[in-house]
C-alpha cells in the first residue's frame, strides 16, 4: 500500500461521511458521522449516536484515528479532540490535522535500513520465543523485513522491538509473518523474513512511523549518503535463533 500526503482542505469536505476511532486511556470508542466543516484550527463533526452513545465521547484529549471514503481509495488522518457541544446537539470538535494520508495501493514504499532488533520467534504450543538479536533490512509504514538464521513460517505472529528508530523512537509490536525468502551471503545463508505491521499499529502510529521514514529519505539525499542495508553489516552479526 502506498501512502501520498494531501492537504486537508482538498479532502475534508462538509457532508463528507467519516469515521473515528477515539482513544481516551483504556477506553475505545467507534463513532460514524459527517463533517461540518473545517477551519484553521478545528475540524467540526457530527456524529450519529444516541444521547447515551454521546455522552460517552471524550470532550477533549483524546486521541482520533479518522478514515474517510474516496474514489477507489481510503483516506486517513490522526487528530485530538478539542471540545463537544452540549446536548441534543452531538458535535464534536476535533484539531485541524496538518496532513491527510491517501491510501490507494497494496503496498507502502519501503526504506532500507540497517538497524540491531530483537524478534520473538514463535514455538511450540502458541508460545513465543525468547528475545532473539537480529537486524533489520527495510521497513514501511506497513510492515518491514528482517534477517533471521533461521526459516520462518508465512503466517507467524511473532514480536518485535527496535530500541532505537531514527526519528521515531522505540518500536515494540506484534507482527504477522507474510514471506520468508532465503538470500545467499558470503558466509552461507540468512533468510529475510516480511511481516505486516497493519493490524498492529494505530493510524497514528502509522502516521509517525512513515512522517519518520519521509524524514530519512530526506536526510540521506541532503547529504549525499547512500541508505544503508543489511549486506554491509558483518555475518557475525547474526545470531542463530534458539
Amino acid at each position: 500500500m502506498t501512502m501520498e500526503s494531501v492537504a486537508p482542505e482538498q479532502v475534508l469536505k462538509q457532508g463528507q461521511p467519516i469515521s473515528i476511532t477515539a482513544r481516551s486511556g483504556c477506553c475505545t470508542l467507534k463513532l460514524c458521522g459527517t463533517i461540518r466543516g473545517l477551519s484553521h484550527q478545528a475540524l467540526t463533526v457530527s456524529l450519529a449516536v444516541s444521547d447515551r452513545e454521546f455522552l460517552l465521547v471524550p470532550s477533549a484529549g483524546a486521541d482520533a484515528d479518522c478514515a474517510i471514503i474516496g474514489n477507489g481509495c481510503v483516506y486517513h488522518f490522526a487528530s485530538t479532540a478539542r471540545s463537544a457541544s452540549a446536548l441534543p446537539l452531538k458535535i464534536w470538535y476535533l484539531e485541524r490535522p496538518p496532513v491527510v494520508y491517501r491510501v490507494q495501493q497494496r503496498r507502502f514504499v519501503r526504506v532500507p535500513l540497517a538497524l540491531p532488533m530483537q524478534v520473538r520467534l514463535p514455538g511450540a504450543h502458541g508460545s513465543l520465543h525468547n528475545p532473539a538479536d537480529t537486524m533489520l533490512v527495510d521497513i514501511s509504514g506497513g510492515g518491514l523485513c528482517f534477517a533471521s538464521a533461521s526459516e520462518v513460517p508465512p503466517g507467524s505472529r511473532i514480536a518485535l522491538d527496535i530500541p532505537d528508530l531514527p526519528l521515531y523512537g522505540p518500536l515494540q509490536t506484534t507482527a504477522l509473518v507474510r514471506r520468508c525468502t532465503a538470500v545467499a551471503i558470503q558466509s552461507g545463508t540468512v533468510f529475510h523474513v516480511g511481516a505486516s505491521l497493519e493490524d498492529s499499529l494505530t493510524i497514528r502510529q502509522q502516521d509517525k512511523l512513515i512522517q519518520s521514514i519521509f524524514r530519512m529519505q530526506r536526510d540521506y539525499l541532503e547529504k549525499g549518503l547512500r541508505i544503508p542495508n543489511i549486506h554491509h553489516i558483518p555475518a557475525r552479526k547474526f545470531r542463530r535463533f534458539r
